[in-house]
This record gives C-alpha cells, structure tokens and sequence, in this order.
C-alpha cells in the first residue's frame, strides 16, 4: 500500500503538525487561591503591626488598648505597676506574635506556589493539596484561642485591682483579633479554591507530556522538509 500525505496535511513552510495546532498546556498554577493568600498575608502583616488586640475598659491599667507591639522588645515597666499586664500575659501576647509570624510565613509560602506553580512533585503534592493554606488556618485558630486567654487574664487583673469599687471591668477584641479572624477565613477559601480543582490523573499527566516531546520533536525538523517524504514509494522496478 502507498502511503501519502492528504491534502492540507502540512501548513506554509512545508512543517507539519500534528492536530494542526499546539498541545494545550496544563499550567499549575491557580490564581483562584493566590488571590484569598495574598488576602490573609495583608491580614496578618497589619494585625502584628496593629497595636489595638484588646481593649480594656475599667480597672486600674489606665491604658485602653493592649497589643503585641507591647511586649516586644523593650517592656515599659509602667505596664506591670500599673496592672496592665502581668508576667504571664506577656509570654501569652509573645507567643501569639511568634504565631503570627508563623501564619504569615506559611502564608506567603502557600501564595508563592499558587502563583509560580512549580512541577517538583512534593512542591505540586504540596499546592495541590493546600497543606501550607491549611497550616495557616490551624496558626490563625491558634492565635485567636491565645487572645481569648490573654483577655481572661487580664480581666481577672483588673479584677484584682479595681481602681473603684464596684466599677463595671471588660475586656473586648480590637481591630487586630478580627484581622487575624478574616485571615484564617481568606485561607479556608484558598483551601477549597485549591482542593475542589480539577487536577489531571497520573495517567493523563503521562500521555500529555509524551504528546509534547512529539509535538516537540516535529517541530525540529527543517521548514522545507515534509515528514510524509519518507514514507514516499520507492521507484518502479525495471528489469
């Protein structure tokens, strides 16, 4: 049987192509997720900045908001004679910064591969799977029961040390603990922008990359070779 190539087979340039055009390409990256990380990373960088985390309202501590930015670095020791706060607190307000800086390392690391999707398998395991989204939940969920405790302790202070008696002592959250609360809500949604994708089987990713190295292949060739010349018949015999 003679083997031809059919009409319209090649296009200009004498190159052909196999489906006369190119392979679409499975990106692995997902915008859909980097937007909500790039959302919690914004959160968390201005709650650890923030100095507002509780607001104390009676008691003695005449100072009405209270924060992390307190108790890092330098301690003003007024803050301690003034019943403010006391030794505990302040391990508590420390590690819900150490959180914090946690929350926005795996945050950042978690936008970096959405946006980049790389193809190392434990690097695209990783994103596919939205570990480093969920280990940023897990710090913001860890930051949020940390200030609960926090706002306990220094109510029971206040308590302790009321500056008249029978004044009305509270504690509430500021704008810092609802900051981290909307970064762990903007990382659930990465989460499920991440883990409801569709993503290729091992077996498509396979035959997709074989299908690229042909595409590939075929297009090494010259512009003026035609692939069908080798499969042209060879000259009629003569005796």
């Amino acid at each position: 049987m003679t083997m031809y190539a059919p009409p319209g087979s090649t296009v200009p340039g004498g190159r052909r192509r196999r489906g006369g055009s190119s392979l679409p390409k499975q990106p692995e990256r997902s915008l859909a997720s980097a937007l909500p990380g790039a959302l919690s990373i914004t959160a968390l960088c201005t709650a650890l900045a923030e100095p507002a985390w509780l607001r104390v309202h009676g008691g003695a501590c005449p100072r009405q908001e209270l924060g992390v930015a307190d108790v890092l670095g330098y301690i003003d020791p007024k803050l301690l004679d003034d019943y403010c706060v006391n030794p505990q607190t302040i391990l508590l307000l420390r590690v819900i910064a150490a959180f914090c800086f946690l929350g926005i390392l795996c945050s950042l690391t978690a936008f970096l591969l959405d946006v980049f999707g790389p193809k190392h398998p434990a690097l695209k395991i990783t994103r596919r799977y939205a570990f480093a989204h969920i280990l940023t939940v897990l710090q913001c969920a860890t930051v949020i029961g940390f200030c609960y405790w926090a706002s306990e302790l220094i109510l029971s202070l206040q308590q302790q040390h009321k500056k008249y008696h029978g004044s009305l002592i509270y504690v509430t959250f500021a704008i810092s603990f609802y900051l981290v609360a909307g970064a762990g809500g903007a990382s659930i949604l990465a989460t499920a922008a991440n883990l409801l994708r569709h993503y290729p089987t091992e077996e498509e990713e396979q035959a997709l990359e074989l299908l690229s190295e042909m595409e590939e292949s075929s297009e090494t060739y010259p512009a003026d070779y035609d692939i069908a010349n080798q499969f042209q018949p060879p000259p009629a015999y003569t005796p």
